[in-house]
């Protein structure tokens, strides 16, 4: 766990050094795509070169995600990072709504665009950074679900973070449900499940979009 907690913090030091202090979105999106290319090339070198195949089962598993076996134990240490991640990004509501206008219009009304980048980057790097920690790598909840909740929330950022936060734990524990219940005997991984809903649904958005662009 706590190897994982640091690789997180490597990984977030590493993004805002490629990004730079004035890197816009485009930037940081480039920057992501980088890490995420090297971190998935150094997760196979290191299950090509495991000791031992329980050692590349336990990498497989975690890559998968899943909650089985997790305890209060894991919550409590990861609780102190996601409680800081959660902090930061509760004060980031009004500077969010600002950058819906655009960058431009956000440093116009007074936003300090750096000072919003650094504390979200690294608020979501903490929270989200503990929990997969814990849990393993559960994929498409935080892309799928602020996207179903934004209509119901006015678009607004300030108003879709803890809304977001609800609903990624209810499709989570939904979804934890549906696995035990569904193969019980079969120990099929809450990430593969997660996959398996939220591709269709960011498929259907990505059309939607397209056909709201086209119109």
């Amino acid at each position: 766990l706590a190897s994982a907690l640091t690789g997180a913090l490597i990984a977030v030091s590493l993004l805002l050094l490629l990004a730079g202090p004035r890197g816009g979105a485009f930037t940081l999106i480039l920057a992501g795509i980088a890490l995420s290319a090297l971190a998935g090339a150094l997760t196979q070198l290191v299950l090509n070169l495991s000791p031992n195949p329980y050692a590349t089962a336990d990498i497989v598993f975690w890559l998968m995600g899943s909650l089985a076996d997790r305890s209060f134990t894991h919550v409590w240490l990861a609780l102190p990072l996601t409680v800081l991640g959660w902090m930061l990004l509760a004060g980031l509501g009004r500077g969010l709504d600002a950058l819906t206008l655009g960058e431009d219009a956000a440093a116009a009304l007074g936003i300090r665009l750096g000072r919003l980048r650094l504390a979200l980057v690294i608020g979501i790097a903490a929270s989200v950074g503990a929990g997969v920690a814990v849990a393993g790598a559960i994929g498409f909840v935080g892309l799928i679900v602020p996207h179903l909740l934004r209509p119901l929330v006015g678009a607004r950022p300030a108003r879709l973070l803890p809304a977001s936060a609800l609903g990624g734990a209810a499709l989570l524990l939904a979804a934890d449900i549906g696995v035990r219940l569904v193969l019980p005997d079969r120990d099929l991984k809450l990430g593969v499940v997660t996959a398996l809903i939220g591709a269709p649904l960011f498929i259907r958005l990505i059309y939607r979009t397209r056909a709201e662009a086209g119109a």
